[in-house]
């Protein structure tokens, strides 16, 4: 897949969702470029106008597309 969003890793799913683990079956994390993530990623400047919109569609389109397929075929 091009954008390796069919590329799935066992292991940490972030450390924002980490505490959800004791009631959650699985947790998916979505892996983006951390090239730029990091920027500003929980500083005073981490504000949604500073979001790239396009990587911002990308990502909730492969979220939302995960959903899906796991709502239809289960986990």
């Amino acid at each position: 897949m091009p954008y390796g969003s069919g590329e799935f890793t066992p292991g940490h799913a972030g450390t924002d969702i980490g505490p959800l683990k004791s009631q959650a079956k699985a947790l998916i994390g979505y892996e983006c470029d951390s090239q730029r993530y990091f920027d500003i990623h929980h500083t005073a400047a981490d504000t949604f106008d500073k979001v790239n919109r396009r990587e911002l569609e990308l990502g909730g389109a492969s979220m939302a597309s995960l959903i899906y397929l796991i709502s239809k075929y289960g986990l």
